[in-house]
């Protein structure tokens, strides 16, 4: 059975009760990154064989793990952070499994999507999620998408764009509301909900993981 488990964005008290259990007694663990996992690992007091499964693995390594899972009772996969198959490598071992006839069971928990979208001041019973925004080919019409789009948009944007990005979608877009989450569960925690055309954009600290949110 290959276990994918959804850690903790920040706060390591967010593992679940199951997902420590499962941690402690699998034979095998599979990381994104393995010093996160490490991280967990230590946090829980135990100590476990680590293979590091991203987005750079080559299939000829995705293949030996495989068989590595094949010949183990229980594996776990931990994402960096959060939970897997959002943006990613997850997707790729869950299907070289499936493909193998490896059963696959989903382990809930923590997502810094979720956990913005339980904080918004407004419906997300419809919504859409477009991954990171663009780094460059595809931004206006990705910007276009959101303007015309009757649900709220949520992406992710890294650190070193967040200030370019607010500054494209403050120019083009000023009529919509935008939900900002910057390092969600953790100490700096901050979360900024403001109008587009309000925004203080040299007020946003441009470090940590950010998670936003259109509408």
């Amino acid at each position: 059975m290959l276990y994918i488990i959804a850690t903790p964005i920040g706060n390591l008290q967010d593992l679940s009760q199951r997902a420590k259990d499962l941690i402690c007694r699998c034979d095998l663990v599979l990381a994104e990154d393995s010093r996160q996992t490490k991280k967990i690992l230590n946090y829980l007091g135990v100590s476990k064989r680590i293979i590091s499964c991203h987005e750079h693995t080559r299939n000829h390594k995705l293949d030996r793990i495989i068989d590595n899972i094949s010949n183990a009772e229980s594996v776990v996969y931990c994402s960096d952070a959060g939970t897997p198959n959002l943006s990613d490598p997850g997707g790729r071992l869950v299907a070289k499994a499936i493909e193998k006839g490896i059963e696959v069971s989903p382990i809930p928990g923590p997502g810094s999507l979720t956990a913005l979208i339980s904080i918004c001041p407004f419906s997300c019973n419809n919504f859409v999620f477009i991954g990171y925004f663009p780094k460059k080919k595809g931004r206006t019409k990705t910007v276009e998408f959101i303007k015309s789009s009757n649900m709220p948009v949520f992406f992710f944007e890294s650190p070193h764009r967040i200030k370019k990005t607010l500054e494209i979608l403050k120019a083009k877009i000023p009529q919509k509301n935008i939900i900002i989450g910057r390092e969600l569960t953790k100490k700096f925690e901050q979360i900024i909900i403001i109008n587009l055309a309000q925004i203080n954009i040299g007020k946003i600290r441009d470090k940590g993981e950010f998670v936003l949110g259109v509408f």
